[in-house]
């Protein structure tokens, strides 16, 4: 697997995200890689295990991005024009769900994306939106704020 996406989940591990396979196919899988049961302690490769996890309803090209917030994970494909994108919900259902992004009509092409506080930030062709997310799952992600300026360059959240 090559050209994934990558997010920690809390108490859980990290989750690896579609990419390419070995066949250089773009894949739907998704792969969980989880500390064995009853270690702890510091690194070294046999204290972790690769998990396959459950796979997106769909294929989101090469080098998929990918936030964690409140249990959820939200993914999209880089630079593919889309009006949706994907929510795995870890606790709940255990299942991948289809978000509508956009108002109806409306395409992005997200290149970068972040979450900030309660906020999700998405760079779209070098303009920057941002969208609170409250945890309502029946609530679609239609009410976008454009922010003033515009944004170059890659950005990400350490915690």
């Amino acid at each position: 697997r090559s050209c994934s996406a990558a997010v920690n989940i809390p108490d859980y591990g990290v989750l690896v995200i579609g990419g390419l396979g070995k066949n250089r196919l773009i894949l739907r899988s998704t792969e969980l890689l989880t500390r064995r049961s009853g270690v702890v302690g510091g690194g070294g490769g046999e204290k972790w295990q690769w998990l396959p996890y459950i796979p997106m309803n769909k294929e989101h090209g090469v080098d998929p991005l990918a936030v964690y917030f409140q249990g959820r994970v939200y993914v999209v494909g880089r630079g593919e024009k889309v009006n949706e994108m994907e929510m795995l919900d870890m606790a709940a259902s255990g299942q991948w769900t289809s978000l509508t992004s956009f108002g109806p009509g409306q395409y992005f092409s997200i290149y970068h994306m972040a979450i900030v506080g309660n906020d999700l930030f998405v760079n779209v062709n070098d303009m920057l939106y941002s969208i609170e997310l409250d945890g309502d799952l029946k609530r679609q992600l239609t009410k976008w704020r454009k922010r003033k300026s515009a944004f170059y360059g890659d950005f990400m959240t350490v915690h």
